[in-house]
């Protein structure tokens, strides 16, 4: 059976669009959509290069969730995201995680700084962060809990991990 070129790309780009379009509307990126997608990303690459395919998606797959390990463990990004750069990793391969995850930290800083000024909170959350670095250095770089109540203000990752993973689509087709 021959698969058309560029099969994996199109159904990578359709799983990004409807996981971006949930979290924006809803804050969820559903598991309802990322299993069938990682599972649809494991038969495309045996029917296309067998062993070698199934080698290339465990690798894009664990790379993925891996690089947003640390970020989910300190609690700045939920499990859906998690589990969508594993899902873009799973179609694409590792390398093509981790150049997306590279764009979606630049991309997500900047969303970031959009939701926190939309907020009116950029210039608390700069004195805070500001207040933080400051009592770490006199402090003789222990770590200090400010005592301050958490005013954590919740980005849609899904948007930035959806923009950082077309821009390397992009970068894939452009060259």
């Amino acid at each position: 059976m021959k698969i058309p070129a560029g099969t994996v790309d199109v159904f990578l780009v359709v799983t990004l669009l409807v996981c971006c379009y949930t979290d924006l509307k809803e804050r969820k990126i559903r598991n309802v959509v990322l299993f069938p997608a990682a599972l649809l990303a494991l038969i495309l690459h045996i029917l296309l290069e067998g062993g070698a395919g199934a080698l290339l998606w465990i690798k894009g797959l664990g790379a993925g969730i891996g690089l947003f390990l640390i970020p989910f463990a300190l609690g700045g990004i939920g499990a859906g995201d998690v589990k969508l750069l594993g899902v873009v990793g799973s179609f694409k391969g590792a390398v093509f995680a981790f150049h997306a995850f590279i764009y979606t930290a630049l991309i997500g800083a900047v969303l970031i700084l959009f939701f926190l000024w939309r907020k009116k909170e950029l210039w608390p959350t700069m004195v805070r962060i500001g207040r933080a670095i400051k009592l770490f250095f006199y402090s003789g770089f222990r770590l200090w809990d400010l005592g301050e109540e958490n005013k954590a203000v919740a980005v849609p990752y899904g948007l930035a991990i959806t923009l950082g993973s077309f821009v390397c689509l992009a970068g894939e087709f452009l060259c």
